[in-house]
């Protein structure tokens, strides 16, 4: 759990071995007391939790009575394997869980709800287009790409912006579109450099943060025009690449190149724009550079 408080201490240790341990024992602390203190939000998180496990034990008992018994295994498996770290990380950053006021809420709303749910689906997705059930694969992949937008859309409408909505929202988009474009990739409908370059963004994305908030300062995340059009972009690419491969004729066969070269571009072009905004930013953080009108898009440093 970052807590800047104690970042700042465990910066100026230089991340030394003690200072890992202090930073260690007073975030543990800090957890302890907010679970202590709020047993309402813990609940809403393992009840929405809970609502998930169940859904996901109905949709492979009515697979596993209907259809395939070995797939429907290895989907509740999957998808339950997925929810224990997914809702035990969002239990530990539940101090987050405030408006940006930074009073705290009794529990995590519909737009985190919806968040949760794409990584949920996710484990599915994923087995499905492995199994080559792609109409299945593109039903949930729209279903997600829904979610994505209706929780940002939600919590600026009924005004339930929080922190750890803000902070999970993207971290929930790298995590599922890098999941997306590896499992395009090892079954065949993506070329390897498609995948590398995928790995490139949103390893860069990740990796680039995280180092930037450990060592740097705390950054926060300012979604653009750019960034939402790119992903929209780039959802619509991977559905349509999916629907192709819903039906072979000449025609799919002629667009799906056509697809896969349009997303390798689009895929390439962001590598190099998120690599120039965080150097951008890193110099600007450390004091190395001037900030110069709005350069800087997707990312704002400072509390």
């Amino acid at each position: 759990m970052f807590i800047e408080e104690y970042l700042q201490d465990l910066r100026r240790d230089r991340f030394s071995p003690p200072g890992l341990m202090l930073y260690a024992r007073r975030a543990g602390g800090r957890v302890r007391e907010y679970l202590v203190a709020h047993p309402g939000a813990v609940r809403s998180v393992w009840s929405l939790a809970l609502l998930f496990f169940a859904a996901a034990f109905v949709a492979a008992a009515v697979m596993a009575l209907a259809w395939d018994r070995h797939l429907a295994h290895d989907l509740f498996v999957w998808t339950a394997l997925g929810i224990l770290p997914t809702f035990t990380l969002v239990t530990l950053h539940l101090d987050l869980l405030r408006d940006p006021e930074g009073y705290r809420l009794s529990g995590i709303n519909l737009p985190i709800a919806l968040t949760l749910l794409r990584v949920t689906l996710l484990p599915a997705i994923v087995l499905f287009l492995a199994h080559r059930l792609f109409p299945l694969a593109l039903g949930l992949f729209l279903l997600a790409s829904l979610s994505d937008v209706l929780d940002g859309w939600l919590a600026r409408r009924w005004n339930q912006v929080t922190q750890l909505g803000t902070v999970l929202d993207p971290i929930v988009d790298i995590v599922f579109n890098l999941s997306i474009f590896l499992s395009l990739t090892r079954d065949g409908m993506l070329p390897g450099w498609v995948g590398l370059a995928a790995t490139l963004r949103y390893g860069i994305l990740l990796v680039g943060g995280a180092y930037l908030y450990l060592f740097v300062g705390p950054v926060k995340i300012q979604p653009t025009l750019f960034g939402r059009l790119t992903g929209v972009l780039m959802s619509s690419l991977v559905g349509f690449l999916v629907l192709l491969h819903v039906r072979s004729t000449p025609v799919t066969s002629a667009l799906i190149p056509l697809t896969q070269i349009a997303l390798g571009v689009l895929l390439g072009s962001t590598v190099a724009h998120v690599t120039a905004l965080g150097w951008y930013n890193l110099k600007v953080m450390t004091g190395h550079a001037q900030q110069r009108g709005r350069v800087v898009g997707d990312v704002r440093w400072g509390a």
